[in-house]
């Protein structure tokens, strides 16, 4: 990046209204982080509304769901499982930039 262009940015960023580079980027990584939450939240809630309840109790009455096959409730187990996991990792990346 050119000097111009650095001094350009920091001008758009205090114009924005933020004090820095640093607190315009933080600001930004929280709200892109707050929105993959969501994304990810939002296939948890579609996973809690199609079986009617949430991951644990699913775990729980695996073998008893009958509605579905076992292939899709395998599948379905992956990826809730793993939207779970990200939701962890997402608001952990959150608490440390919050800090």
């Amino acid at each position: 990046m050119s000097i111009q262009q650095t001094e350009a940015l920091a001008a758009a960023i205090h114009e924005l209204g933020y004090d820095s580079v640093d607190a315009f980027a933080l600001e930004k990584a929280k709200e892109a982080l707050r929105i993959e939450m969501g994304i990810y939240q939002r296939e948890v809630t579609e996973f809690e509304n199609k079986y009617e309840m949430n991951f644990q109790s699913f775990l729980e009455k695996f073998d008893s769901i009958m509605k579905f096959g076992l292939f899709e409730k395998e599948d379905d187990e992956m990826e809730w499982r793993v939207c779970l996991k990200a939701i962890e990792l997402v608001e952990s990346k959150l608490k440390t930039l919050e800090d």
